[in-house]
Formats: structure tokens, C-alpha cells, sequence
């Protein structure tokens, strides 16, 4: 039976983490090993925003790892795509995780600044070709360090979609064009960790709209979540989300694959309860549609978060300044998400664009301009701000 521990830290990272580690009876770390700790840092995010996994409990890791005697530890990650070249460093720099790895004299990488391995494509969910980083192979033990998010794609972003990290920055958007949650599973089967921990610290839980956030709850004092099973980490944490964990495809599809358990009658959850713990987390897109009731977004599915990104963040934006809209609005995004000659709404990004067709509503680009979208959307809403 797998073995899932839920810690509260309080202050102590450190002794949440042992203490958790001893309840599953895991000692993962061995004499001389070398360790990769992958957290998320998809962007140069505040520590305590829920965004990205916390310096504290990064450092708490890297501090267990050379307790246990790990000759080499390092701190890697890949950062989201969205972003531009020049602000992949300061995902390290700005959120205080360059400060813990010089602290504890052990090096930070970012895995876009190396070798990657490439890989054919074997099921038509992922790309032909797609590329992991070294890193992930180049280890004795790969820490799985995600945060505990939801998500419009994949109902939640945990301890499995992490490991997108792993990709080269191109390939990362490649991942969207079939089935992402598929894409990921296989990822998974590639990518196994030793161990994965949900960090459910930040003062802050938060959704993710592509990677445009909306703050969502206070948590009631942080916690962990750790296995050594990724399917059964993933289950909990989507659990204490108060969503079923029958409901999240990657759960679903990682326990069909063989990845893990997803039954939540079937782990072994120690310590903490999570009837106690969980709360409702509001999906996004039962927040977008009490604001935009009429609004339909066509081909979403296969869109990359280049594109999603603007759209989202930007009738985020709108939302929370009070912005509604009950008249119906249909925006096409994605791989060809309608054929030339049916468009009726406002088009985003260069997939989405019908060569020769009049797209004088659209906003092209890969990935478009934020602003653009979001300028665009309150001429069609027609209001000011």
C-alpha cells in the first residue's frame, strides 16, 4: 500500500520534514549520493504567493539531503516558457533560492543553460521529438519539490505536471498540442522521482490561470505532503484541495499507467488528516464564469500556455477589478480551432489565425502581447478603466 505523510511545519521545515520521512518509513538519501532537488520556480515569483515552492522548505531539503551525507546536492529547475530568456536567472536570483544554495555552499542550475536528452516520439500525445535535461538522469536522487496549485488545463499542477520543468524551454509549449495530460503521464514514465513534496507553506494558496494567479485562501498554517508514490502525492494534495482525485486526469491516467495509486481508500495517509485540512479551492473556470457567463473559449485544449497565459491573466485582470460581461463572446485560440469563414468572436495567437481570412479582431503573435489582449478585450467589452 502506498504511504502518504502530511506534516504541519509551523516554524521548523527541518523537523516537519524528518518526522514525515520517519512516519513513511522512507530514508531516501544514502551516503555519497548525489541529489537534484527540483522545485518550482515557474517565475520570479514573491516566496509567499503560492506561486512558486518556498526558499524555507527548499533549504530544509537540501539540509536533510547533506545530514544524510549526499556528497553533491543541487537545486535545478527550468522556468516557464512564457517568459522572456533574460528573466530565467532571476527565478533564482529574486526568490531568495540563490541565497539558500550559496548559504549552504551547494550550486543552483538553470537547465536551460545545458545539456539536454532527446527523445523520439513514441505515443501520438507528446511531441516527435522533445528534449529532458541531463540533469534528471545525471543523479543517484531526483527530489520532486512542486507547490500545492490548481489549474485550467490540468485541474491542478502538483507532483506530476511539475516535472515539465525537466523540458527544454521550446519543447515545453509542444506539450499542449495533443493532450497535455496525457503528454504528461508519459513525461512521468520517463522522469521518477524518488521522492515528491507538495509545498503547502506559502500564507497563500493560490489558482493558476495559465500562469496568471488569482490569491485564493489563507492557509491555515503550512504543510507538506510527501511520498515517494507521485500518483498517490498528487491524489492527496488534489484531496485537500477538496477536489476528487478521481476527477484530475493525470491522477487518473498516472494510476492506469502503473505510475502509482490514485484511491484514496487504498494509501496509507499518516499524520495529518485531510477531512480536517482540506478546503474548497475554486477551479478558474468556475471564476471566470460567474463574471463571463456567455463567454465560450474554443480550443483551449490544444492551446499552449503562450497564449493562454494573455487570455487568462488578462479576464483575470478584469474580474477582480469587477468587470462583467452577459453578452456572448466566443474566442478561438489554439491549433486551428476553427476552419476559415466560421469565425464570430476575437482570435489570439498565430495558430489560431486563418491564413487570409479577415482577422482584423485578432492579436497574432507566439506567444501574443499580454497588453494587446487585454486592450482588445475591453474594446469588446466595451468599457473603461
Amino acid at each position: 500500500m502506498a504511504r502518504v505523510s502530511i506534516v504541519k511545519t509551523q516554524e521548523d521545515c527541518c523537523t516537519a520534514l524528518g518526522k514525515a520521512l520517519d512516519d513513511i518509513q522512507e530514508r531516501v538519501i544514502a551516503f555519497g549520493d548525489h541529489v537534484l532537488i527540483k522545485p518550482n520556480l515557474v517565475e520570479p515569483a514573491d516566496p509567499e504567493s503560492g506561486q512558486i515552492s518556498t526558499p524555507r522548505v527548499i533549504e530544509a531539503v537540501a539540509r536533510y539531503c547533506l545530514d544524510c551525507g549526499a556528497s553533491k546536492v543541487i537545486i535545478g529547475e527550468g522556468p516557464g516558457y512564457y517568459q522572456p530568456s533574460s528573466y530565467l536567472r532571476d527565478c533564482f536570483t529574486l526568490t531568495g533560492v540563490a541565497e539558500v544554495a550559496d548559504r549552504l555552499g551547494i550550486p543552483w542550475v538553470l537547465f536551460d543553460e545545458h545539456e539536454y536528452r532527446t527523445f523520439p516520439m513514441v505515443p501520438d500525445c507528446i511531441p516527435r521529438e522533445f528534449r529532458i535535461t541531463e540533469f534528471a538522469f545525471n543523479c543517484d536522487k531526483f527530489i520532486n519539490l512542486p507547490v500545492l496549485k490548481t489549474h485550467w488545463l490540468t485541474t491542478v499542477t502538483l507532483a506530476m505536471k511539475n516535472l515539465k520543468g525537466c523540458l527544454k524551454r521550446e519543447d515545453k509549449p509542444l506539450f499542449h498540442r495533443q493532450d497535455i495530460n496525457r503528454a504528461i503521464v508519459e513525461l512521468n514514465k520517463i522522469v521518477r522521482p524518488s521522492l515528491n513534496i507538495i509545498d503547502g507553506t506559502p500564507k497563500t494558496t493560490v489558482r493558476q490561470l495559465g500562469t496568471g494567479y488569482s490569491f485564493q485562501k489563507k492557509t491555515n498554517g503550512g504543510l507538506l505532503i510527501i511520498s515517494s508514490d507521485i500518483v498517490s502525492t498528487d491524489a492527496v494534495g488534489s484531496a485537500l484541495m477538496g477536489i476528487d482525485p478521481a476527477s484530475v486526469p493525470t491522477v487518473a491516467l498516472g494510476a492506469a499507467s502503473g505510475l502509482g495509486e490514485g484511491n484514496l481508500t487504498r494509501i496509507d495517509i499518516i499524520g495529518e488528516e485531510v477531512n480536517r485540512l482540506k478546503f474548497k479551492l475554486r477551479l478558474p473556470q468556475e471564476e471566470l464564469k460567474e463574471s463571463f457567463p456567455f463567454l465560450e473559449i474554443i480550443g483551449a485544449e490544444k492551446a499552449c500556455s503562450g497564449c493562454l497565459i494573455p487570455l487568462l491573466s488578462a479576464l483575470d485582470f478584469l474580474r477582480e477589478r469587477g468587470v462583467k460581461c452577459e453578452e456572448p463572446l466566443k474566442v478561438y485560440i489554439g491549433q486551428k480551432p476553427r476552419e476559415a469563414g466560421t469565425r464570430t468572436g476575437f482570435v489570439i495567437g498565430d495558430c489560431a489565425i486563418v491564413k487570409d481570412a479577415n482577422e482584423a479582431g485578432s492579436v497574432p503573435g507566439c506567444p501574443p502581447d499580454r497588453q494587446q489582449v487585454l486592450s482588445r478585450l475591453i474594446s469588446l467589452f466595451n468599457i473603461s478603466l
